[in-house]
């Protein structure tokens, strides 16, 4: 049996923190972060490394770990063809970093006042977009300054609209990313909060996603959600 991790960028802090323990890994192919703002071209890349697996490994037993939620439905339409894929019950990757399943009493989503923080958040994007003295002298280049300065305090405005800037501290990655979750909170000039996650809920799909908190497709299947949010599998075949 062959078993690959499809996961997001964001997730290569916490898995690389996972292997520095010890822990055996599976083979793991990083798809870039943010392509849940391209949903066509996300569902594309994976459904690509999906059907390369399955080229390279004939078995009829595989399985694809997906370190993936529903992305905006991004996922919606990926299949395979024999191996099985298994996804954690979640719509982002917040969910995950707190170790929680979706539930329509208690739904964690990266919109609304919350900015939210992780390790592969802070490692991926943020602090290089919020790092408001290099976006200046990047749009001062296109621009020139007048511009420049406008561009600036409108993206800083759109930010400031957030409550506040929530970084999820797992135990064991504690002291790693604080002051650098610190000074994009102050670049935004937003509060700073810390809460706990849980590594739990990686641990458990690393070890196969035998639990409820999975959903294990079979070929032919696909992941989406019914009318209250919940995740759910659903036929491909025609």
């Amino acid at each position: 049996m062959a078993v690959m991790l499809l996961a997001c960028d964001v997730f290569r802090p916490e898995l690389e923190m996972l292997a520095r323990e010890g822990r055996e890994l599976p083979q793991i192919i990083y798809l870039e972060a943010r392509l849940h703002d391209i949903p066509d071209k996300l569902r594309k890349m994976v459904q690509d490394t999906v059907d390369a697996f399955e080229a390279e490994h004939e078995g009829e037993d595989n399985v694809i770990l997906m370190g993936y939620g529903l992305c905006g439905r991004g996922l919606c339409g990926v299949t395979s063809r024999r191996a099985t894929l298994v996804y954690p019950r979640v719509h982002d990757c917040i969910s995950v970093i707190f170790g929680m399943a979706h539930s329509k009493d208690h739904s964690v989503s990266r919109e609304g006042p919350i900015y939210w923080a992780t390790p592969g958040m802070l490692e991926c994007f943020m602090i290089e977009d919020n790092d408001f003295e290099k976006l200046y002298a990047k749009y001062e280049e296109k621009f020139g300054p007048k511009k420049a300065a406008r561009m600036v305090k409108v993206e800083k405005a759109v930010l400031q609209n957030y409550d506040s800037l929530t970084h999820i501290v797992w135990p064991e990655m504690k002291g790693m990313y604080e002051e650098s979750a610190r000074k994009v909170a102050d670049s935004i000039e937003i509060p700073y909060i810390e809460i706990p996650g849980t590594s739990g809920f990686f641990r458990a799909l690393l070890e196969g996603g035998h639990d409820e908190r999975f959903l294990r497709l079979e070929p032919g299947q696909s992941i989406d959600m019914d009318l209250d949010g919940s995740i759910i599998a659903v036929s491909c075949k025609s």
